[in-house]
């Protein structure tokens, strides 16, 4: 293997060190009480290692969000695929999925630092990946009303676009008011924001 491949492979095996133990810390500890020099030791590696990676803990905390999104891909295909008759208990159903991944893996504490970043490093890295998480979903909801539109449910003449927009836009609200809060459950949440869509 030339130097530049073993390189390349040592320094993924560190970066999955490094992420797996984020995510362990900020499960046990929480976001804010993990600090990065405790994340480098847990991971075997110096903390200016973390910091070259990431260069900040939100930036660290967003590429562990885009892992666990790209974890949660398969599944949110599959749903996809499937969708109910109804366009409604489509929409209400892909929801549920979106809270109970997010949940499933990331608390709230470390939702709203993923929510905040657009606000707080506006252009920055975590803004970015914010935007690209939003845009993912926002593709997801396109595909979705395409189908309700093929399937003759969905008037042709829809935006499916503007339509996304709408939506995505409704339930990040909603869902930044979930996370804001220490209590309510995803059937809280689903209560809140689906039935504006209707």
């Amino acid at each position: 293997m030339a130097a530049g491949g073993l390189r390349e492979k040592h320094k993924k095996r560190r970066l999955k060190q490094v992420l797996d133990a984020a995510d362990r810390l900020f499960t046990k500890h929480g976001y804010e009480a993990t600090r990065i020099e405790t994340i480098a030791d847990s991971a075997s590696v110096a903390p200016a290692t973390v910091y070259n990676y990431f260069s900040t803990k939100p930036n660290l905390l967003m590429e562990l969000a885009l892992r666990h999104v790209k974890a949660a891909l398969p599944e949110r295909r599959a749903y996809l695929r499937d969708l109910p008759d109804d366009i409604f208990a489509g929409v209400l159903g892909f929801e549920r999925l979106l809270a109970e991944q997010a949940m499933r893996h990331l608390s709230r504490e470390s939702w709203r630092v993923i929510l905040s970043a657009q606000h707080l490093e506006p252009g920055g890295k975590s803004s970015r990946t914010g935007a690209r998480l939003n845009n993912l979903i926002k593709r997801h909801y396109m595909r979705l009303l395409r189908t309700y539109q093929a399937r003759g449910v969905l008037r042709a003449d829809v935006d499916v676009m503007a339509l996304s927009n709408l939506i995505v836009g409704i339930t990040t609200q909603d869902f930044s008011r979930f996370v804001a809060s220490q209590s309510g459950t995803i059937e809280d949440l689903l209560a809140t924001g689906v039935p504006h869509v209707r």
